[in-house]
């Protein structure tokens, strides 16, 4: 089997051993409730705030005998609480720790959605960022991710793992997609297509990249995973400029998204401490620096995605995997 497969069993296995945490949210922390294994997110300008919910696996299953189901979401929750599906029906794969709808991202015209990984290719709507017109919810654009990876093979493993995690916007209207399984940043525009922005190489430390954020200087914030077994402060942040690495943020753990604030500031949510035989401890979110790290909301199930608010407000999507109930809450503020 190949290693980065390996890694991607062993995270189901493992998902399945969490350690229970108490719940450490107030009623006013919480911003939404009840959801099932909620990732990335995005905040509009009026304040609603957009939840890419993968669901769960289930009832069907492929000849290889893995579960999947098509309960994935794109939720809506507005600035008074209430929380409504604006997109239904997405393929939700595989038991344990579930894999499809991603990151969203809202346009005037369009939802944006990223889908992850199946590795039945009977099940073809995944592995793709897909643009869906907001007026009539019918498919606009359908970007293939796959193909891209077992064409190419960005990180020099042949072992065809592609799963889209993130992606951004530019200001230039091109997207940036982060893909763990194959190592890669690619670029694409309707008139190129998808085309490589950067590959880290398996052969070396395969750091299986989940995030990627934009700061207000143009500046582009890579956050890493790490394969199995995700050893504490083995994980990084890399800052990209011009092209060029300029900066490596060291000595976090299981690193799961990144924001960077309008005034520079870099949040990250760690999703937990691995340890054999007891699997994810607590995770967290932190506050990134050339000091080091701070943190800022400790006692996490399970922690995933972040998003800033009109009004400044952090979010942190938590119970990201079957062993944590799903929930959306506000980050308190720095003192």
């Amino acid at each position: 089997m190949a290693i980065k497969r390996l890694v991607y069993v062993l995270l189901v296995v493992v998902a399945l051993v969490v350690v229970a945490v108490p719940a450490i949210a107030q009623d006013d922390a919480i911003i939404a409730d009840g959801l099932t294994n909620p990732r990335q997110m995005f905040y509009d300008a009026d304040g609603n705030l957009y939840i890419a919910d993968v669901g769960t696996a289930g009832p069907l299953v492929t000849e290889e005998g893995t579960a999947y189901g098509n309960d994935g979401s794109i939720l809506m929750v507005t600035p008074d609480g209430e929380i409504s599906p604006v997109l239904a029906g997405f393929i939700s794969y595989r038991e344990g720790s579930p894999l499809g709808v991603h990151a969203v991202n809202v346009t005037d015209e369009s939802y944006w959605v990223l889908l992850g990984e199946t590795t039945t290719p009977a099940l073809a709507f995944s592995h793709a960022l897909v643009e869906i017109d907001r007026e009539f919810n019918r498919i606009h654009t359908f970007v293939d991710l796959y193909t891209f990876e077992v064409t190419e093979d960005p990180d020099g493993n042949p072992d065809g793992a592609s799963n889209p995690t993130d992606f951004v916007i530019l200001d230039d209207g091109s997207f940036l997609i982060v893909d763990s399984g194959c190592n890669c940043l690619t670029n694409w525009t309707p008139e190129t297509g998808v085309t490589l922005a950067v590959a880290w190489s398996q052969a070396d430390d395969n750091p299986v990249p989940t995030s990627v954020a934009l700061g207000p200087d143009g500046d582009i914030y890579v956050g890493f995973l790490t394969g199995f077994p995700f050893p504490q402060g083995g994980s990084r942040i890399e800052r990209w400029s011009g092209g060029e690495l300029v900066q490596t943020y060291e000595g976090l753990t299981a690193v799961t998204d990144v924001l960077v604030t309008e005034a520079g500031e870099i949040y990250a949510v760690e999703h937990g401490v691995f340890e054999m035989g007891a699997g994810w401890g607590p995770g967290r979110v932190v506050l990134v620096s050339e000091d080091g790290l701070t943190p800022v909301m400790e006692g996490l199930t399970v922690p995933y995605g972040l998003a800033q608010a009109p009004d400044g407000t952090i979010a942190v999507s938590v119970g990201s995997t079957p062993q944590g109930e799903g929930a959306v809450l506000a980050v308190p503020t720095m003192q």
